[in-house]
C-alpha cells in the first residue's frame, strides 16, 4: 500500500512508500482523497515516477495548475503508443507529455504558434511515431476541443521516441533526422530535382538512410572491408560519383569518416533509386 503525501488533483497524488517518494497517476486517484490515506497499487495507472529533492518543486507546481483532463489526455495517447509499440513507455512521459501539451494549447490560445522546425523529417522517417503524434492531435481535439496546428504531431512524436526503450529508435533522434535531411537534400540537388520520392526503392533509400544514421552517430558502423565499395564502384559509376560526393560534405560537417562498407550500401542505394 501506499501512503498519500499530497493530492496534486483528481488524477495525480503524491504517495511514499518505503521513504521514498513517487508522482503517481491514476484515474479519479486523487478524488476524495487526504493525506496519510491509503491507495492500493490497483489504483496506480501502471506508471509512477519516483522523484528528487531538484525536481520535486518544479513539477509539483507545474501539475497544481494543470487541469486533471490533460492527464486524461495524456493517459489515452500513452495507451494507444504503449498498444502500437508494444512496449511499456519511461513512466516520465505522463509528466513531460502532460505539461507539453498544457503549454501548446496556452500557445494555441494567445495565438504564439511555434511550429515544428523538423515536421517532414519526422513523417519521413519515423512514420510509426507520426501517426501515435496525429493520434494524439485526435485526442486532444475529442477531449480539449481544440485543433491544434498539424506541426505538433511531431511534437507528441518527439516524447513518445524521448520515453521509448528501444534503442534504435531513441538515438540522437534529432540529430539524425537532420543528417538524412542534409544527405536527401545533396542527392536532390546532385540530380537536379529529378529524384523519384515515390516508390517502394525510395521507401527503402529512407530506411537505409535513418539506420545509417543512428549508426553514424553512435559510431557503430559496418566494417571497413574494401571488397565490396571496389565491386559498387565497377557496376554503379554514377551513383558512386554521387555517394562520393555525400561522403566528403557529410564527413567535413561531422568530422568522422564513413567506412567502406557504409559507401558501398549508399551507392546501391542510390542505383536502386535512380533506376528505378
Amino acid at each position: 500500500m501506499f501512503k498519500i503525501t499530497k493530492v496534486l488533483n483528481v488524477n495525480v497524488v503524491m504517495v511514499k512508500e518505503n521513504d521514498q517518494e513517487f508522482i503517481v497517476f491514476g484515474k479519479g486517484i486523487g478524488y476524495h482523497q487526504k493525506v496519510n490515506n491509503l491507495i492500493s497499487p490497483e489504483q496506480i495507472s501502471k506508471k509512477f515516477i519516483s522523484i528528487d529533492d531538484s525536481r520535486k518543486k518544479e513539477m509539483i507546481e507545474s501539475l497544481n495548475k494543470i487541469p486533471p483532463v490533460y492527464i486524461d489526455v495524456t493517459a489515452k495517447i500513452v495507451d494507444y503508443a504503449e498498444k502500437k509499440l508494444d512496449e511499456t513507455l519511461i513512466s516520465s512521459v505522463y509528466y513531460s507529455l502532460t505539461d507539453h501539451l498544457y503549454f501548446a494549447v496556452a500557445r494555441y490560445n494567445t495565438k504564439q504558434v511555434l511550429g515544428n522546425r523538423i515536421y517532414w523529417e519526422v513523417k519521413t522517417y519515423y512514420p510509426e511515431m507520426f501517426e501515435i503524434g496525429n493520434y494524439g492531435l485526435s485526442v486532444v481535439k475529442e477531449l480539449l476541443k481544440i485543433e491544434l496546428p498539424r506541426e505538433e504531431a511531431a511534437n507528441i512524436a518527439f516524447h513518445i521516441i524521448n520515453n521509448t526503450s528501444k534503442s534504435s529508435v531513441k538515438t540522437n533522434v534529432i540529430e539524425a533526422t537532420q543528417l538524412v535531411d542534409n544527405m536527401l537534400q545533396i542527392l536532390r540537388v546532385l540530380t537536379k530535382g529529378s529524384l523519384n520520392d515515390n516508390g517502394l526503392n525510395y521507401e527503402r533509400f529512407i530506411t537505409h538512410l535513418k539506420f545509417f544514421a543512428e549508426r553514424y552517430l553512435s559510431n557503430k558502423m559496418l566494417s571497413d572491408d574494401n571488397n565490396l565499395l571496389k565491386m559498387a564502384y565497377e557496376l554503379y559509376p554514377d551513383a558512386s560519383k554521387m555517394a562520393l560526393k555525400i561522403q566528403k560534405t557529410v564527413e567535413t560537417i561531422y568530422d568522422r569518416k564513413i567506412t567502406n562498407e557504409e559507401i558501398a550500401y549508399l551507392i546501391i542505394h542510390i542505383h536502386r533509386v535512380l533506376t528505378h
